[in-house]
């Protein structure tokens, strides 16, 4: 009997080292249709991204790989063994897979490149009904998608499942409750308080220098090539293992560092996973997209606007841009963590990004819970921006408009970011009594990966988010220490 669960085992492992090899074909298609493809093409990719996501889809869902997959039980594997892991998440992927037929996939997955299309000309017209039409269709199949699946408290716990398998929306709630009333007692505390006036979006800058400064960053922070590419609204990627690439914008300087320090903290974390090792297998990947985004905005926040970090990096940036070296480091330091109250997402201060999260987060439970008219997104996006943030998005663009992620079909997915910035703060409370950060004004990095690659890269999938987080700080997810780490912040950029 041992013999033939071994033989089924090996055989699930040769048909998903296979699979994940098309995945890495889909992962290029993705990056150059976001990165240098032709828009006109958008149609024909779309029909490859189709065939081929049809065709994985098929094979994980067919009725030879349900035997195979069902014939294994979970409790004849060590928990948290490479073993156990893999069947765990076969057989989780494979009842969320089969419940969706492949032509529903096919449809969603031919739809998003013209979907993608339309959002790109609806954001540079400033007009929310280009997107519409597009946004009617993808809802539709996702709410088409959650009656298959199935939920037990509410329609959007099947959308946010997908991305974090044991975090329900009333989960994410109590979290962002007190976080909210928090930020919002810290943003008035220091509303009309000023820090020096520096107008960094005025000095004027050559792009290849910006671009080469970027380079640099990833060079000296992680000693690997990694690509770098310009996009409209940046991204990592994974091509497969040792391939990773990463996209920033240009659009601004502020934009394109920070850009680039996010995007890097999720190449490394791909970068470091047992992927070559476990090629194919669920181990190797990264646990969830909460623990992905702690990862990123570890590196663009918590070391990025770190005063240890600037006392290595400033001097490198005036080289590329010399206006920096009119500015006093201390009022560069002051203005990139002080609160303005931003209305575009990614260009939000920590303090306030997490309202932009929360105000989406909302949004979406409206749409899928209670079936909102999506004609009436705009109206309701402006009105509760004006209540967290005290005013009105002057257009669409910069207000409803302005993230990828609905033209893509990405429901479930905003919640992961606070969920990632409240762990980067919990993993960098433990973090400091064991690691000196000190070493980053010498430009070493050394013992910070160390770290993330022993408690968090090396694990890959074997635990979930919640037991992670458990495992490296000895509590379950706390918004507290994210609010302490801010609160000290802002004393400091306030006096």
């Amino acid at each position: 009997m041992l013999k033939v669960k071994n033989e089924t085992y090996k055989k699930l492992l040769k048909i998903n080292e296979q699979l994940a090899h098309y995945e890495s074909i889909l992962s290029l298609l993705y990056w150059d249709d976001r990165v240098c493809m032709n828009p006109k093409a958008a149609e024909y990719r779309g029909k490859q991204i189709a065939i081929i996501t049809e065709y994985i889809h098929k094979v994980r869902t067919s009725k030879k790989y349900g035997q195979l997959v069902n014939s294994l039980n979970l409790d004849d594997y060590k928990k948290y063994s490479i073993e156990w892991v893999n069947v765990k998440w076969w057989k989780f992927e494979y009842e969320r897979n089969s419940k969706i037929p492949p032509k529903l996939i096919s449809k969603l997955s031919s739809l998003i490149p013209t979907s993608l299309q339309a959002w790109e000309k609806a954001k540079k017209e400033k007009k929310f009904k280009i997107l519409l039409p597009y946004l009617k269709k993808i809802v539709s199949i996702n709410k088409e998608m959650i009656e298959k699946w199935g939920y037990d408290e509410e329609p959007y716990e099947a959308l946010v499942k997908g991305y974090e398998i044991d975090i329900t929306p009333k989960e994410i709630e109590k979290i962002f409750s007190p976080l909210k009333e928090n930020l919002i007692k810290i943003i008035q505390k220091y509303k009309g308080k000023e820090v020096p006036k520096i107008e960094i979006d005025k000095i004027k800058f050559d792009t290849q220098k910006l671009e080469q400064f970027c380079k640099f960053l990833i060079k000296k922070i992680s000693n690997l090539e990694i690509r770098l590419d310009p996009t409209s609204h940046p991204f990592a990627t994974t091509i497969s293992p040792f391939d990773i690439r990463i996209t920033t914008r240009y659009n601004s300087i502020e934009s394109a560092i920070f850009g680039t320090l996010h995007e890097l903290g999720h190449g490394l974390y791909d970068y470091y996973l047992p992927s070559s090792k476990y090629f194919g297998q669920p181990v190797s990947n990264s646990i969830s997209l909460s623990i992905h985004e702690s990862q990123s905005r570890f590196f663009e926040n918590i070391i990025g606007r770190s005063r240890n970090f600037w006392e290595f990096f400033y001097r490198e940036l005036t080289k590329h841009i010399e206006d920096f070296k009119n500015i006093k480091i201390d009022d560069f330091i002051k203005h990139i963590n002080k609160i303005d109250l931003k209305p575009i997402r990614t260009e939000a201060d920590e303090t306030t990004y997490n309202l932009h999260i929360i105000l989406r987060f909302n949004i979406e439970r409206k749409i899928f819970n209670e079936n909102i008219r999506l004609e009436e997104l705009p109206e309701l996006w402006n009105e509760t921006f004006k209540e967290y943030f005290g005013y009105y998005p002057e257009n669409d663009s910069i207000g409803v408009l302005q993230d990828i992620h609905w033209a893509e079909s990405l429901f479930g997915y905003f919640p992961t970011y606070t969920l990632g910035n409240l762990i980067s703060a919990q993993i960098y409370n433990t973090m400091k009594n064991k690691v000196n950060f000190d070493e980053i004004k010498q430009g070493n990095f050394e013992n910070i990966i160390k770290f993330l690659k022993e408690n968090i890269y090396d694990y890959g999938k074997t635990y979930t988010t919640k037991e992670l987080i458990k495992l490296i700080t000895n509590e379950p997810i706390n918004p507290q220490h994210f609010i302490n780490y801010i609160e000290s912040k802002l004393k400091e950029v306030y006096n």
